[in-house]
């Protein structure tokens, strides 16, 4: 059902091919992008950063146009996305980027800034009037539906059943609009802090040599598995011991 009273915007970044590092339309903002087409039959598509021309692609998944917010390197998007996005009934994005920083703390610095609540991880979104409905993601193939009031931002999950199309057409019909520079802040830099790497002592083992069938029986068996206890002899046959344990199980090679 569509709601065109509704503003709705989608928020894409440019994404990474993960075989050949080319740049492309972030696959999860895509996903986005199809949500937002399939719920208002006009949604403002906005990119924060260089109108790179992998943006393109986004024409082709149905969006009719989408607005770059030109920012300077290493500058901070959410003050530029906060003031262009007021006023919104409903936002969406992606989890997380495939490119720059990839935190995926951006639609939670946005939904605070703007002061809505902020529901990550969706799969599926249902308007119920002023409440829209989310199932949720969670981890071991488990689901829970999330009812949160609009305005809010919300963040799709990579698994989100949704099958975009990918429309040449689309592409050729659609433009880049640039809206005017914004003075953006730059990130906070945290400085990078050096120190020599400990190396950790590690537990000599020999290596496990039966089936699976027997380390199965191993597991659930109370027998004892400790070696020889050697209790007589001088401390250079005590040692002697030691070194023919660790030469028989190859713990180690002199």
């Amino acid at each position: 059902m569509m709601f065109p009273q509704l503003k709705i915007a989608a928020l894409v970044s440019v994404g990474r091919n993960p075989a050949s590092g080319a740049p492309r339309a972030a696959r999860n903002d895509v996903l986005a992008l199809d949500a937002a087409l399939a719920l208002a039959p006009e949604v403002s598509v906005l990119h924060a950063g260089d109108a790179a021309p992998a943006l393109h692609d986004y024409l082709a998944y149905g969006a009719a146009s989408v607005e770059v917010l030109p920012l300077p390197a290493g500058a901070d998007a959410l003050a530029p996305l906060a003031a262009r996005v007021a006023g919104y009934d409903l936002i969406l994005c992606g989890q997380r980027a495939e490119a720059g920083q990839g935190s995926g703390t951006l639609p939670y610095r946005l939904a605070k800034a703007l002061n809505m609540p902020v529901v990550s991880a969706a799969l599926e979104i249902t308007l119920l009037g002023d409440i829209v409905e989310i199932v949720q993601f969670l981890p071991k193939g488990q689901r829970r539906v999330v009812r949160v009031s609009l305005p809010a931002v919300i963040a799709l999950h990579p698994l989100a059943p949704r099958a975009p199309r990918y429309v040449y057409a689309r592409l050729r019909a659609g433009r880049l609009l640039s809206a005017p520079a914004l003075v953006a802040a730059p990130l906070p830099v945290s400085p990078w802090q050096s120190e020599p790497a400990v190396k950790k002592p590690q537990k000599l083992k020999p290596p496990e040599t039966r089936q699976g069938h027997a380390r199965l029986l191993g597991a659930i068996a109370t027998e004892s598995k400790g070696g020889a206890l050697v209790r007589e002899g001088s401390a250079a046959e005590k040692a002697r011991a030691i070194l023919d344990y660790l030469r028989t199980n190859r713990l180690i090679e002199f």
